[in-house]
């Protein structure tokens, strides 16, 4: 071993053995060298690298690379799902809420929590917590309304903004007055304002939790109804302590969703309890069966007044029956002056009920998602609604997503046409793209961000080219559209589809993924050619079969051309370790321009950091 190599090892046992003992040595890491500092951080276990990451910000050293390394090491689905616009402090609080989350709810030990405790690292990461997911066994649930995790809860209270409760049927079967009295924290005391239900709990607690979507002016719930809810399950609404229940109520469980007797008994309050806060829920997201659809979501769903978002999923195709009664619940809820609901997602509708009758009856939408199926009996022998709009839409986004085009195909192209202030526009697996793109072309002129999926657009050219000469657009995708499947010389389809493409002086970002590209690939390097390139930042062409080797025609290209703007290119899905040797070639001349994702790495931050991981 030479004496370099002796001096480097030297150093890295030292490192290490600093790192082991920081409690010591904190408050002298203000005075190590830069280039010892920035060998120092990626040993050291969170509480310290939260604690001296403001020492590294002031010597101009980055922590986001270490953050997202550390999230991608927890979470093993990173390379499915891309991260690439996230800051450091955004790495940070995604990696911190993910490890509260694997520290509450299962056995953990890892590198980074070296020397912490649970309680420790429960403390540490808490307040970082945006989104709270609970799941599977109540019991770390339930530690959370125990004493000895009463600071987590506050924590936990002052920063969780969504809510998710992923298999609530589970979770309230076992501590259920545990659960609810951290339902009840989270919601009523703290700043919880988007709710997400899966496995919908019975309807006792998906209306008590539901209840926080009524407006101040709306009407509560009828008694009769509220009556015939809680004695389904046995559960009291509003009976107090040491007085006898409300006629008509179970008398054994007046405890379970009574706001204050709950807080009384779990934080050991003498005295009258004084009266708790009703929280506030502006964007709901949940399972529904059809059953609860007709005798309880559409009694209650008029009086949201305050629900700025819904996402209503149903576990079965509605029935004709189902969906109006559904739909007029909502022309009630529109019919009303503190209606605040501008954007309305719903799965498994029906094709023959769905888009027209929700626009129909929610005129003011701005945002509408839906996953539209084909009828059982495919809609024959029944009348087909008509859209008849008094005024323009205010639809500013819309999402379709549909294995069949609804039968009447003019009345969605008529949608179309009345949405002048549509922006956004989600289309998956319609048919008729002709008069699609035709529609597109001459309706909707302020349209920036346009995704097209699983639509056969092979013999489409002219209709392509015609679209992509709207000046606005900033996101356009053709995600498995089959562009080249019926060319002869793909060369025919390439130049003049890229030349448009160079064109729109707007586009930020391009999807091209699931085309089966492959060594047309190289034309797509043609964007950042001549004296007007393209100024897009991102650049998806996963899953498009690129091999190594036109891989790297295609990055001889950028290294020629030199983009004026860094590019983020997603690679990931194409079968490029076929050639390894040739990968890293291609990637070592993209690296000074672009910021790559693959199946196996992700480069981001400084080039040092690019040249280390190959």
């Amino acid at each position: 071993m030479g004496i370099s190599d002796g001096v480097s090892s030297l150093v890295q046992m030292c490192i290490v053995k600093v790192a082991q003992n920081m409690n010591v040595l904190e408050r002298k890491i203000s005075d190590l060298p830069v280039l010892l500092l920035k060998e120092l951080l990626p040993h050291l276990n969170i509480y310290y690298l939260d604690r001296i990451e403001t020492v590294a910000f002031t010597k101009g050293i980055s922590t986001s690379s270490l953050w997202a390394s550390i999230w991608r090491d927890l979470d093993q689905t990173w390379r499915c799902r891309s991260k690439s616009g996230l800051s450091g402090q955004d790495w940070k609080q995604r990696c911190l809420e993910r490890l509260f989350h694997m520290v509450l709810f299962t056995p953990f030990r890892h590198p980074c929590v070296s020397k912490l405790n649970d309680s420790s690292i429960l403390s540490m990461t808490a307040e970082h917590v945006k989104v709270l997911s609970l799941h599977g066994s109540s019991r770390s649930i339930c530690r959370l309304a125990s004493g000895e995790l009463r600071s987590i809860l506050t924590a936990l209270e002052k920063g969780v903004r969504s809510l998710k409760l992923l298999d609530a049927n589970s979770l309230l079967k076992h501590g259920r007055k545990n659960v609810m009295f951290v339902l009840h924290r989270l919601l009523d005391h703290g700043s919880v304002r988007e709710v997400v239900l899966r496995r919908s709990p019975d309807s006792s607690v998906l209306i008590w939790i539901a209840s926080r979507c009524r407006g101040p002016t709306a009407e509560t719930y009828p008694t009769e109804y509220l009556c015939q809810v809680e004695l389904d399950v046995d559960l009291t609404y509003n009976t107090v302590e040491g007085e006898p229940p409300a006629k008509r109520f179970h008398p054994s469980l007046t405890l379970e969703i009574n706001p204050e007797l709950l807080c009384r008994t779990f934080l050991s309050l003498d005295g009258t309890p004084e009266r708790c806060p009703e929280g506030q829920i502006d964007s709901l997201d949940f399972e529904v069966s059809s059953y609860q659809i007709l005798t309880r979501v559409s009694h209650v769903l008029p009086s949201w007044l305050r629900l700025n978002t819904l996402r209503l999923h149903t576990d079965w195709l509605l029935t004709e029956e189902e969906m109006s009664v559904l739909v007029e619940s909502l022309r009630l809820l529109f019919l009303k002056p503190g209606c605040s609901l501008t954007d309305l997602r719903m799965s498994h509708v029906c094709s023959h009920t769905s888009m027209v009758s929700v626009l129909n009856a929610c005129p003011t939408l701005q945002s509408l998602s839906l996953d539209i199926l084909p009828p059982l009996d495919n809609g024959t022998g029944r009348t087909q609604p008509v859209f008849t709009p008094n005024k323009e839409l205010c639809l500013e986004t819309l999402t379709v997503k549909s294995s069949v085009m609804p039968p009447t195909v003019e009345s969605f192209l008529t949608v179309l046409k009345w949405t002048p202030k549509l922006s956004s526009l989600h289309i998956t697996g319609v048919r008729n793209a002709r008069s699609l793109l035709q529609t597109l072309s001459e309706s909707n002129p302020i349209l920036k961000i346009l995704h097209l999926k699983d639509i056969n657009l092979a013999d489409c050219l002219p209709e392509i080219l015609h679209l992509l000469g709207k000046p606005l657009l900033e996101d356009l995708s053709f995600k498995d559209c089959r562009l080249l499947d019926k060319c002869t010389v793909k060369k025919d389809f390439m130049v003049p589809f890229v030349n448009a493409l160079k064109r729109i002086s707007s586009l930020q970002k391009l999807t091209l993924a699931q085309n089966r590209l492959a060594t047309s690939t190289i034309e797509v390097a043609e964007l950042f050619s001549g004296s007007c390139p393209s100024k897009i930042t991102h650049l998806d062409l996963s899953s498009n079969f690129i091999l190594p080797a036109e891989l790297l025609e295609f990055a001889k290209l950028v290294e020629t051309y030199r983009p004026n703007q860094r590019l983020t290119l997603d690679l990931r899905f194409n079968p490029l370790d076929r050639d390894p040797e040739v990968k890293v070639q291609a990637v070592r001349k993209l690296l000074p321009y672009c910021n790559i994702l693959t199946d196996d790495w992700d480069s981001r931050s400084t080039m040092a950091d690019h040249v280390s991981v190959m």
